[in-house]
């Protein structure tokens, strides 16, 4: 297989694509800053994300109403819906992997007309003003993440592909270390440099899309053009 095959390109959500953190954000608002505590223990290693996920939601009442308006007023990165396009004029395989909540996760992007997006994530049901968490792929991944981005990555890459990877949290550092070309701010940008973990930082879908046509995209046609095989980043 030639390097030049399309990456697959992985992209966190919540700080990532979202503007903000939406379900910190959430349980902040919505737990009147109880669930500080909870995190607090998660940031401590004290307890796995999913543990965190659903004390969270123990702590916090919303209605599923109330809960689509507080998701309905979220706003993305400006520049992701740009940098959709070029995974498509790419024919580069995108996919959503968090660590959060499918609710809120799939009305932001319907919002923006995204929805047709593959994403994987943890599920929320209702019990009247109840959030009750489910976690369908924990039992597939590390034990400490409520949806471990890692066996995602695992699950989707073709023998051989490279992977690209987008995240700004502590959620995606499993997979980080899984992937190809990583593109890291915030707190992931901190364990990147903490790790010796080759990176690109970044703020925003802008500064991703400029660095994919200097960095990958560029050098993918070069190699195509030469026919050379892959090389390791």
């Amino acid at each position: 297989m030639k390097y030049s095959e399309s990456p697959l390109v992985l992209v966190d959500f919540d700080g990532t694509i979202a503007q903000n953190d939406v379900g910190a954000l959430l349980f902040k608002t919505f737990s009147k800053e109880e669930s500080r505590k909870i995190v607090s223990l998660w940031l401590k290693g004290e307890i796995n994300s999913k543990e965190c996920l659903q004390r969270e939601c123990e702590l916090t009442r919303i209605s599923r109403s109330e809960l689509r308006k507080f998701a309905l007023s979220q706003k993305i990165d400006g520049k992701f819906p740009a940098f959709v396009d070029l995974c498509n004029r790419e024919k580069m395989s995108l996919a959503i992997l968090s660590d959060g909540l499918d609710f809120y996760i799939e009305l932001i992007l319907r919002k923006y007309g995204l929805g047709k997006l593959p994403f994987f994530s943890n599920l929320l049901r209702f019990e009247g003003r109840k959030l009750k968490p489910e976690f369908p792929y924990f039992d597939r991944g590390c034990g400490r993440c409520g949806n471990c981005k890692r066996f995602h990555l695992k699950n989707l890459k073709r023998t051989k592909q490279k992977v690209v990877y987008i995240g700004d949290g502590l959620s995606d550092k499993c997979a980080v270390t899984e992937a190809d070309f990583v593109f890291a701010k915030d707190d992931l940008r901190r364990f990147c440099e903490k790790e010796d973990i080759k990176h690109y930082p970044f703020h925003n879908f802008g500064d991703i899309i400029q660095t994919f046509g200097h960095r990958i995209l560029d050098r993918r046609r070069s190699i195509a053009s030469s026919g050379e095989g892959a090389r390791g980043a």
